[in-house]
């Protein structure tokens, strides 16, 4: 499938950096009716940290449509503080013009000190609508059944005010709004039906994309030089539709990457579970039926490849007879080549007009087989070829363009293409049009593979589009520096990745000595910095307290108990002084994955436990210890039962249950390790300075083994799997490695 719209955003994403009435809030309302290809940002920080240097971009704005998409969208950049927000495309017979929707209030960056500028209020049905000029750029704001507003055309805004209340307004766009993964850095949704007029605008009218489908919606995924877009397509039942040659067709796995050769420009591969089914869906979808389509009944995957100019097509079956012996009767010569027959067939024939609507209009004049896969060539010297690197094993899916895509999708799909740079224009060019193919014959992705999937399911399409750069074999498994930061002062506590809600991508939280914390994103931008009073105690958990998908961090320092927002803000009432210090790290509960969470402080004897308005919990009983207490308590569950487990400075191990009662009375005493405790075998496990293994069962059953462990050893366990870290030597279950020397964390 056409992979065109993983190009048409990255240009958008680059540079994309007051009503009297109230109505339904959701952002539907206020899309413009003639909106046919959307944007939703869902972190502007994050877009721009991610896109300010991807070199995928880098390698594209400089051409249509990406060039158009810059023009269209240069008035965003002038926007300052903006979290998130939707932009919708609209089109007129010459001009792309835009709608900016967004909770957050507009405002334009550094306004005083702009030298060309005009803001003008008019009045437009009780609506007050501002006009601005910033040197030649002239667009509308309003606010808008709760959400600002701005347009670049003036009438565009007035025809969305007149039709807020309309009560089917975009009613076909709702169900793929809700569908969409809103964690993700950009939601995409393109209307086909309604997108002809834009999508010429963008590609030129020899475009293909109006006939592929009704509907697309995609998820954006970028992960420094690589860029995923995710989703589903839909045609409907009115229309023709390329998708719909699919319908009722179950995906199988493609194989046709080990016998393609090495020196491929593109594949696609197109898979059938019942080749039949194929030509029923030809005939509903209006397409000639051909004389000969029952001859290729038991096809079950169709390749096509380039090589130096030449086509080759594979057809793999599960018979070849019937289609041996048509073959047969169109054969001009015959010839053989490496143990290999090599067929030169009539230039007349018409067998491959059955699968036209996949494969063009081409016709193959030369033919061989292998095992139960047919060959054909628009040339002799390709075939040859190809049966020679078939033979030699020197085949598509041993190259490095096939081995750094491989990971990225599934084994079976209805169609299936994978390109290099060369076989990308080549393919975009006759799939897409013709000026997205040069756009990207002009970009500077050589080293790039490119890919995208469809994958037939009950009437939706999942698909999948892939750019990534490529990597050699040799390196793909490798560690390389992804960014390096110099901080004023030598760093207090181990870095820790966490994960950014908006986007799910990780993030890393890292303290100073100076006491500041500090987080970055991925590519290495400090996104703020707080100072503290104290030390970081051991791990910041993320919390989600409003149960709304937005995480929080919270952790304790040397005397105080934090929790944070994304932005670094203290949320309320989460700071909470403790006089005398020496807390120890925080311990944070969710006994039923709920997200009704109990925070846990201890200091020396006294424990504290704290639910999300960060109020004290009354029913647990357990607020002072015999002795102090050791790191933070643990939780476990055995069966329906919670344990809360403690350690204390006298070498007594407390197992308490919800209300803070003893659940197991332990009345030995540990000389306890540095390492936290494990459940292992439904047994809670650890281990003692002097290098005993401890286990304890839910009856209070102890048992211990002496395996002689060094003082600072290392333990781990699963539920199924104990692994020692001791000296050098790993030992996992039964089975000792002995590591190079170094120190091990």
């Amino acid at each position: 499938m056409r992979p065109f719209l993983a190009y048409l955003v990255m240009a958008f994403i680059c540079y994309s950096c007051t009503s009297k009435k109230k109505n339904d809030s959701s952002p539907l309302k206020v899309i413009p009716e003639n909106a046919s290809l959307i944007f939703q940002i869902n972190d502007f920080e994050s877009v721009k940290n991610e896109f300010s240097s991807n070199e995928i971009l880098n390698g594209l704005t400089l051409n249509k449509p990406f060039s158009t998409l810059k023009n269209t969208l240069k008035d965003l950049g002038l926007l300052s503080n903006q979290k998130n927000g939707l932009v919708a495309l609209s089109v007129d017979s010459l001009n792309i013009d835009y709608t900016f929707i967004t909770k957050d209030s507009l405002s334009i960056d550094n306004w005083a000190e702009l030298t060309s500028k005009s803001k003008e209020d008019l009045t437009f049905n009780d609506y007050t609508v501002t006009k601005y000029t910033v040197d030649n750029a002239i667009f509308y704001t309003t606010y808008l059944n709760d959400f600002w507003i701005m347009c670049s055309s003036q009438h565009l805004l007035q025809e969305n005010i007149n039709s807020v209340n309309s009560p089917q307004k975009n009613s076909s766009f709702k169900q793929l709004y809700e569908v969409s993964n809103h964690e993700k850095l950009i939601n995409i949704w393109l209307d086909i039906d309604k997108g002809t007029t834009i999508l010429n605008n963008l590609l030129g009218k020899d475009q293909k994309v109006s006939n592929f489908g009704s509907w697309l919606t995609l998820d954006a995924t970028v992960h420094g030089n690589e860029l995923i877009l995710s989703g589903i397509a839909q045609p409907n039942d009115l229309n023709q539709y390329y998708l719909s040659l699919f319908n009722n067709i179950k995906p199988i796995e493609n194989k046709v990457w080990n016998l393609a050769p090495s020196n491929s420009k593109y594949i696609t591969s197109f898979g059938f579970d019942e080749f039949n089914k194929f030509i029923e869906n030809k005939t509903l979808n209006n397409y000639p039926t051909q004389l000969l389509d029952s001859l290729l009944s038991t096809v079950e995957e169709i390749g096509i490849t380039e090589i130096d100019q030449e086509k080759m097509l594979f057809l793999k079956t599960y018979g070849t007879a019937t289609l041996l012996d048509y073959l047969n009767t169109e054969k001009v010569s015959t010839e053989e080549f490496s143990g290999n027959e090599i067929w030169e067939l009539h230039s007349d024939n018409t067998i491959f007009a059955t699968i036209q609507p996949l494969i063009g209009d081409i016709t193959f004049t030369f033919a061989s087989i292998t095992e139960n896969t047919f060959i054909f060539s628009t040339s002799k010297t390709t075939l040859e070829s190809a049966i020679s690197k078939i033979k030699t094993g020197d085949t598509f899916d041993k190259t490095p363009i096939y081995k750094t895509i491989e990971t990225n999708l599934t084994q079976s799909s209805s169609v299936l293409s994978i390109s290099n740079f060369e076989g990308n224009a080549a393919f975009l060019n006759e799939s897409v049009s013709k000026t997205l193919g040069s756009s990207f014959s002009n970009s500077h992705l050589k080293d790039y593979v490119f890919a995208s999937q469809i994958i037939a399911d009950n009437g939706f399409y999942h698909t999948n589009f892939l750019i990534k750069k490529v990597t050699n074999e040799d390196v793909q498994n490798t560690v390389s520096q992804a960014f390096e930061i110099q901080f004023n002062t030598d760093l207090a506590t181990l870095p820790q990745f966490v994960t950014n809600h908006n986007n799910g991508r990780k993030e890393i939280i890292v303290q100073d000595q100076e006491n500041i914390l500090y987080l970055i994103s991925n590519t290495g931008k400090i996104l703020w910095k707080k100072q503290l009073d104290g030390t970081v105690q051991g791990k910041v958990h993320q919390v989600d307290l409003f149960k709304n998908g937005k995480l929080q961090l919270a952790f304790t320092t040397n005397n105080e108990f934090l929790i944070l927002d994304r932005n670094g803000k203290e949320v309320k009432p989460f700071k909470i002084n403790y006089s005398g210090g020496n807390l120890n790290p925080l311990a944070v509960f969710d006994y039923e994955g709920n997200k009704n969470y109990r925070f846990i402080v201890t200091q020396n004897k006294k424990v504290h436990m704290y639910n999300n308005e960060g109020k004290t919990v009354k029913g647990f009983t357990y607020d002072t210890a015999e002795a102090n207490i050791l790191n933070s308590p643990q939780h476990f569950r055995i069966g329906k039962k919670d344990y809360i487990v403690l350690k204390l400075d006298n070498g007594k191990l407390k197992i308490l249950n919800r209300v803070g009662k003893t659940r197991i009375n332990i009345k030995n005493k540990f000389s306890f390790s540095d390492n936290e405790i494990r459940l292992y075998q439904n047994k809670f496990t650890f281990t003692s300075m002097d290098g005993i293994l401890y286990q304890i069962d839910s009856q209070g059953k102890i048992s211990s083994s002496n395996l002689n462990l060094d003082k600072d050893h290392g333990i781990d366990a699963t539920s199924r799997t104990l692994a020692i870290m001791n000296d050098n030597i790993l030992q996992i279950r039964d089975k000792k490695v002995e590591l190079e020397l170094g120190v091990y964390t």
